[in-house]
């Protein structure tokens, strides 16, 4: 059996590979791509990967994109750069680009108390005297946590709580979800580090306070509809769900891989919820188009395609294509190495949002990863270089998506050369 005709089996079907596109010339450049073509062969059968898609960009031009696998793999759909899909926490830059706006036009100010803006109080309450910024909310040194009650709010559809009913129920002391052993840290803000989706929630409140703009509106107002992505959007309602990828999650003797938070395995994500531990029949096992009430630090959909657009902005100093959403100056600051407590977890580097992955060559690469059921996707800025990476798969994979991002550092910079 040749490699690319490999077969996915699943419980239901098997599937062939469908073999990306090559959009460049060049024998070094193609030879680089059969490699990454090989890469991704390789990668999917051990991980049980239905469908993957990549793009490399430079600052204004798509220098080469790919797609392997099926987006969804009932009706036999191949996956491919414009099918929509949801990102995971790749999104938590998109919010920080929106803080940046704001504070470019003195709306906001990065490290003032957030209570300066809100219309209710937040404080961790074994600190209630020391407040909490946005900066501290955009690097994880707010202190405040996932709880549990972060989990359960995982369902079908858009979430039927406004953002700001679900930040104040989960951190003011009246709040149906308020649980100050579980939501906050013991340590003060800005004394300790733990990675929290929950401060994205407070993020995209405070550009709807700010702003006066509901966040999903915002950004699609000031971000999406400047840079044309027009299959962008944090709500499904707002896109055509035949367009979407299926978000399958990978079942192995009734245990699903994936993710969990706050401590508490999500599971599958169903009609009735999170499965948890319950357990799923074995193969790759779909979850419905799901959101979160908490939205911004992770559900926001679109193509790759569509994100290689808002990452070339990045790329080019704040614009593309004419429009800027980022003065320069303040897309250099998303960049800079933030001051960081010590703690248990290792050295890291940490930009507003952005992170280090690692390094290229003495060049740091800024990224994002995203995981979520039925979601693995990384993002990398090479900002010496110009270059721009992205990839989505229709699955959650354990582990880092370092290893993926760096196979394609390595084909992006062939190309580059010729």
């Amino acid at each position: 059996m040749r490699r690319r005709d490999f077969l996915l089996s699943t419980p239901a079907m098997a599937i062939n590979m469908v073999v990306p596109e090559l959009a460049i010339a060049g024998r070094d450049s193609a030879n680089a791509l059969n490699e990454l073509d090989d890469y991704m062969v390789d990668l999917m059968q051990q991980h049980h990967i239905p469908g993957a898609a990549a793009i490399i960009v430079n600052q204004t031009e798509i220098l080469w994109s790919g797609a392997w696998g099926w987006s969804d793999l009932k009706n036999q759909i191949p996956m491919g750069v414009d099918r929509i899909q949801n990102i995971g926490s790749i999104s938590k830059t998109v919010v920080a680009s929106s803080i940046m706006q704001l504070e470019e036009i003195g709306l906001l100010d990065i490290d003032a108390d957030i209570n300066e803006y809100l219309d209710f109080s937040i404080r961790n309450p074994d600190h209630p005297d020391i407040p909490i910024t946005a900066r501290q909310l955009m690097i994880h040194t707010s202190s405040l946590r996932d709880g549990s009650a972060y989990v359960d709010a995982y369902a079908c559809g858009d979430p039927r709580l406004s953002l700001r009913a679900w930040v104040r129920a989960f951190f003011t002391p009246d709040g149906a979800f308020y649980n100050a052993s579980e939501n906050f840290e013991s340590w003060a803000p800005g004394e300790g580090w733990r990675y929290a989706n929950l401060p994205f929630g407070i993020l995209g409140l405070l550009v709807e306070t700010v702003s006066g703009i509901p966040f999903d509106i915002y950004c699609k107002r000031n971000i999406f509809a400047p840079l044309g992505m027009r299959s962008t959007s944090w709500m499904i309602s707002d896109l055509d769900e035949s367009l979407f990828s299926v978000p399958y999650s990978w079942v192995e003797d009734g245990v699903v891989r994936g993710a969990s938070w706050g401590g508490v395995t999500l599971g599958r994500i169903t009609p009735e919820g999170p499965t948890r531990d319950v357990p799923q029949p074995n193969g790759l096992q779909p979850n419905c188009f799901y959101n979160h009430a908490n939205y911004p630090d992770g559900f926001l959909r679109t193509t790759v395609s569509d994100l290689s657009r808002y990452l070339r902005a990045h790329l080019n100093g704040g614009q593309f294509q004419g429009a800027r959403i980022l003065r320069a100056d303040s897309v250099s600051r998303m960049y800079e190495p933030q001051d960081l407590p010590d703690d248990d977890n290792g050295e890291r580097t940490f930009g507003l949002t952005w992170y280090a992955l690692g390094q290229s060559e003495s060049q740091t690469l800024w990224g994002h990863g995203g995981g979520d059921p039925g979601v693995g996707t990384g993002i990398v800025s090479l900002r010496e270089d110009g270059l721009g990476i992205i990839f989505f798969l229709n699955t959650g994979m354990t582990g880092s998506p370092q290893p993926i991002l760096e196979r394609l550092v390595t084909t992006a910079k062939s190309i580059r050369k010729q």
